[in-house]
């Protein structure tokens, strides 16, 4: 019975020990959580881009500028000093991209939202260019989930369309009968895949060669690009 019993103990001391260490290897609940909660990125009617972001209790960040790759990278980091709310109204930008990237040194996470435009800044705006679309922006406000709230000018006709070739998802814009000004519609990107949304403007062009005709240009601007991993543009 002494040797049974021995036995018995050694075969569950060997399962508590296997236990511990395999718990070791699996990764804590603080780590898996996400210490960016929501952030914003809005054109305004002049066409300057601004962005403003939500973290989590505990969290601070940084920004960096990579000039290299032309992007504003924004670093989040676990800490007791932090601010839930922050603003950042100073975006390097491209002649024609925005580029963001966030990151999150604890764990790793990485995700990107970059903009293909004729981007402005405070000084230069193009006030002139922009016909159409009066003003936007793209919101994060859960996971996986983000909002495009936009307007656009009066007697401008609105479509949403899915383009199944190209994968995006595509709003053209028109001039015609208006059916509204002021539109929100909400998106959901799955882990590891890229959400693309296109404004698809259709606008008339005329071209004289010894006479007038008219023609219709398309043209995809602001170009929306949201990835997990930097890769994946």
């Amino acid at each position: 019975m002494k040797t049974i019993k021995l036995l018995t103990l050694t075969m569950l001391s060997t399962f508590v020990l296997t236990s511990c260490s395999s718990n070791e290897n699996l990764p804590s609940e603080a780590s898996k959580v996400k210490l960016l909660k929501s952030y914003k990125v809005k054109r305004d009617i002049s066409g300057v881009y601004s962005m403003e972001y939500d973290l989590e209790k505990n969290t601070t960040s940084e920004k960096v500028v990579n000039y290299k790759t032309k992007t504003n990278e924004f670093y989040f980091y676990e800490s007791d000093f932090g601010i839930s709310k922050r603003v950042s109204g100073e975006l390097f930008m491209d002649t024609n991209k925005l580029s963001i990237s966030f990151i999150e040194a604890t764990s790793n996470v990485k995700s990107n939202i970059t903009i293909v435009d004729d981007v402005s800044t405070p000084k230069k705006t193009n006030a002139k260019k922009i016909k159409m679309l009066s003003h936007y922006s793209v919101s994060k406000v859960g996971s996986g989930i983000y909002a495009l709230d936009f307007k656009i000018k009066d007697n401008v006709s609105v479509d949403f369309v899915y383009n199944e070739v190209l994968s995006v998802y595509e709003i053209h814009l028109e001039k015609g009968k208006s059916n509204g000004t002021a539109f929100s519609r909400n998106f959901e990107k799955l882990e590891g895949e890229t959400l693309r949304i296109d404004f698809v403007n259709h606008t008339e062009s005329y071209i004289v060669k010894g006479q007038m005709s008219k023609g219709m240009v398309v043209t995809r601007k602001p170009r929306v690009i949201i990835v997990d991993d930097f890769d994946a543009l």
